[in-house]
């Protein structure tokens, strides 16, 4: 049995000490040393974890039995420590945004390649088995094209109060670079390459605080996506829904992480086997069967074959923090099995850490520089 990877933890906040926690649970990861800004919050950490108290970054990068370090702290320290931890030789989990801008981004990528060593942002999203299955429907093309996808993410400040790192952008780089990258990526991975088109963003009124973006992007040459988020509702409030219009059917699912799907199909029998192979533990319910003429109607001027109407409904199989838990893991575990195998395909590569934040940087200055004007 190969030796486990032995990490260690900068930032132990309250994502560092969760991933810490399921990480734990991971017989090839074991944690060697933590440390923090705050001394009393990383010895607590690490009393609790029996692991070492590191007092400063540079005491960690100096330890010999460190193989990787997980950065979980605030987006403008990312860059400086990942180029401290790759200098002295360490592979570098990072949270998302890799940076606060692609320069800087790009610059850590080579300090990586130049040190033979893995840069990994956190992007969890992929590792979510509804976001796979929608990915699988995508290229299957049994829907047919999508015309139109949408995340609208109404999300809480309630643990978020005004002198709070995520409001400066100086630090966090402001929503669409600190949160936006997790589904610029998934977007783009479902829909491949794109062109952005419009982006906005909303002061508070009587704050100098932006606490809703806007944008638009078309996805080749027929798919349009937009993103809303707002960070303004109470904690018991805070929700998100994703929408993806097909010709044929509409999919619908919740929550940021989200741990259910409903598709709203029309579809011929093989089209309806399709999609059972795809998603072979959900719930289908036919609403309509067609015969006749009423099998052949038409959209988008193309005659179509169809025979019945279903509502399928499929679910993660897990509650959403286990979800959570085994995406945070199962990302971890493929970055480890490229540390072995270093040809390895990884389902998150430096790469997507770049293009992420390029669609979110350029989200962020097109906002910037179209300040809505008073209507007349």
């Amino acid at each position: 049995m190969k030796k486990p990877l032995r990490y260690g933890l900068i930032g132990c906040g309250g994502f560092g000490r969760f991933c810490l926690g399921e990480y734990q649970r991971m017989p090839e990861l074991t944690c060697v040393a933590v440390t923090d800004n705050d001394e009393a919050l990383a010895r607590k950490t690490a009393d609790e974890h029996h692991l070492a108290f590191c007092p400063s970054v540079e005491a960690m990068l100096k330890r010999g039995d460190i193989d990787l370090v997980h950065l979980a702290t605030p987006p403008f320290t990312h860059m400086n420590l990942a180029l401290a931890a790759l200098e002295a030789g360490k592979h570098v989990l990072c949270e998302k945004p890799l940076a606060l801008n692609v320069m800087d981004a790009e610059r850590m990528v080579r300090k990586a390649q130049e040190r033979n060593r893995l840069l990994t942002v956190n992007l969890i999203m992929r590792h979510n088995p509804l976001c796979q299955a929608v990915k699988a429907i995508v290229n299957s093309q049994v829907l047919g094209a999508p015309l139109y996808a949408t995340l609208v993410n109404a999300a809480q400040d309630e643990n978020l109060p005004p002198a709070h790192w995520f409001w400066d952008p100086a630090k966090s780089g402001g929503i669409f670079i600190e949160h936006g990258v997790h589904f610029f990526d998934l977007f783009e991975w479902w829909f491949g390459a794109g062109t952005l088109l419009s982006a906005q963003e909303i002061r508070r009124p009587g704050t100098g605080i932006v606490d809703q973006v806007h944008c638009a992007v078309q996805y080749g040459a027929m798919t349009l996506g937009t993103f809303y988020h707002g960070f303004h509702q109470m904690r018991s409030r805070d929700e998100q829904s994703w929408r993806i219009i097909f010709e044929l059917g509409t999919l619908t699912m919740s929550e940021w992480v989200p741990t259910c799907m409903e598709l709203d199909v029309t579809l011929s029998n093989e089209g309806m086997e399709t999609i059972r192979k795809i998603l072979p533990d959900s719930e289908v319910r036919v609403t309509d069967l067609y015969f006749g003429n009423d099998q052949h109607p038409s959209s988008r001027h193309r005659n179509r074959s169809v025979d019945l109407r279903a509502v399928v409904s499929a679910g993660a199989g897990l509650e959403k923090k286990a979800l959570y838990g085994r995406m945070v893991r199962d990302l971890m575990r493929d970055q480890i099995s490229a540390i072995g195998n270093p040809g390895r395909q990884r389902m998150i590569t430096e790469a997507n850490g770049v293009s992420s934040l390029a669609w979110a940087e350029a989200a962020h200055q097109m906002a910037g520089q179209r300040p809505l004007s008073p209507v007349p």
